[in-house]
């Protein structure tokens, strides 16, 4: 009876740890990329929603802006409901808008980059 009792990675030959290593990599790599993919549409989805606000914000600051204009230039007696539209349209652009800023994502795929330096750990052992 041996000392030391043989280990499944010592018994098998160099070239099938090789094997075995870049295919778990292979497999790895893999599912990454589709979780990677996934990640991407999410951000690319909650982008465009705030890209909406953005734009939508800026469509509406931009009619308070006329307004305002339009009530300064022509001087009518009704310059203080034309002046309170404007100043309400560019108020709610602006909070719009800064709705629309705060939820862009942060730092796109960040998940991703997480488990891809949790993965190389992981095949850090078998790689040496």
């Amino acid at each position: 009876m041996s000392e030391h009792p043989s280990s499944p990675v010592t018994d098998d030959s160099p070239q099938r740890l090789v094997t075995r290593a870049m295919d778990q990599g292979r497999r790895l790599a893999q599912a990454e990329v589709e979780l990677a993919k996934e990640e991407l549409r999410r951000d690319a989805r909650q982008a465009m929603k705030a890209a909406s606000l953005v734009g939508s914000g800026a469509m509406l600051m931009l009619g308070g802006a006329l307004s305002l204009a339009v009530s300064l230039g022509l001087r009518l007696d009704s310059v203080r409901g034309t002046l309170l539209l404007g100043l309400g349209l560019g108020g709610a652009g602006a909070v719009l808008g800064w709705q629309g800023v705060r939820r862009l994502p942060g730092r796109p795929l960040a998940e991703t980059g997480r488990r891809l330096r949790q993965d190389l750990d992981a095949l850090r052992p078998s790689l040496s």
